[in-house]
């Protein structure tokens, strides 16, 4: 993903926004963690964390994240993280929901340009035969996001509804994809209501009562304002990154033998319609990323000298008929496979 290491930490495939994990940091903080020891364990600058015009990489995220449990020896590092992050209207995307004049339009609006706060589509809205259903994805790159994350993600989701709303906000269950690690009551005084795990998504239920709450602060001609300009942002970044990120799922995906356009697409929250369709505009072709993909593999495995197996594995081959009629057709030699 890039050089990880130093001020930067940035990548050209999936980051997130300084202004969140500037206010993941102050959580940190007023948990009583000491952030720049945490920095300097893992070699990032805390710059990375804090400037507002950043894009820190999700995986140096995650790194702090772990480093700040191996501190802490908290169990339920999301839940107490979470429990004193605060709530501001201090990014577009925010701003853009509680500028609409009710909740669930106000969701529907923020999350079309989510990826200027996010490292991608984290938040979606499902089906559900009965409630609104809000999805927290885990989209991940090298490496896994923690269950700790997810719970975070989602105090800090429901905290934000519940000060667009002045604290009228209410869900009627959350649903977490992981295991039960203990101390329920701590997670239903947290969200408020009933809490699962175990479960086939991750999801805050919503019903409709509480998605046609009207915010405090709706502005309906801000609200338009700020859609234009998250539109044009938008549209930048997405040119700028969405052929990488797709690239790299398709890396993590290879040795994995899900790297089809039906894996890809499902692992960034999309049909493949719109994945083909949103590389078509991009100029390029899934079968063509791929293709550069595996060549870059086979290289790169040339170069650190594995084995054949080793190379077939990472490039997502089983079949090596298939495996040595590709390094003939990049011309690689394959007497440097040790």
């Amino acid at each position: 993903m890039g050089d990880s290491s130093g001020k930067a930490g940035i990548s050209n495939g999936l980051s997130v926004s300084g202004t969140w994990t500037r206010g993941v940091v102050s959580a940190f903080r007023r948990r009583g963690l000491d952030v720049d020891a945490l920095c300097k364990e893992i070699g990032v600058d805390l710059e990375a964390y804090t400037d507002p015009n950043s894009r820190p990489a999700r995986d140096v995220t995650g790194r702090l994240w772990r480093a700040a449990l191996a501190s802490s020896g908290d169990r339920f590092l999301g839940l107490s993280v979470g429990e004193v992050w605060e709530a501001r209207a201090d990014h577009l995307v925010v701003l853009l929901l509680t500028s609409a004049e009710a909740l669930g339009e106000g969701l529907e609006a923020s999350l079309r340009y989510q990826e200027l706060l996010s490292h991608g589509r984290v938040l979606t809205l499902g089906e559900h035969p009965e409630f609104h259903a809000l999805e927290i994805n885990k989209i991940e790159y090298e490496l896994p996001i923690m269950a700790h994350e997810m719970e975070f993600i989602a105090v800090a989701v429901m905290k934000m509804l519940r000060f667009a709303t002045d604290d009228r906000f209410a869900a009627c269950a959350v649903e977490f994809q992981h295991s039960y690690r203990g101390q329920i009551q701590d997670y239903t005084r947290a969200f408020g209501c009933s809490v699962t795990f175990g479960q086939p998504k991750t999801r805050i239920l919503v019903d409709d009562e509480s998605w046609g709450l009207r915010f405090v602060h709706g502005n309906r001609a801000l609200h338009g304002q700020l859609r234009g300009v998250a539109a044009g942002l938008h549209a930048a970044l997405e040119s700028h990154h969405f052929v990488d990120t797709v690239r790299d799922r398709i890396q993590i995906l290879l040795p994995r033998g899900q790297s089809g356009i039906e894996g890809v697409a499902s692992a960034l929250h999309m049909t493949p319609r719109t994945l083909q369709r949103r590389l078509q505009e991009d100029g390029t072709t899934f079968r063509t990323l791929v293709d550069a993909t595996r060549k870059s593999v086979l290289l790169a495995c040339v170069e650190r000298k594995q084995t054949p197996e080793e190379t077939m594995r990472h490039a997502g081959y089983t079949n090596a008929r298939s495996f040595r009629r590709a390094l003939k057709r990049w011309n690689i030699d394959d007497q440097s496979l040790s």
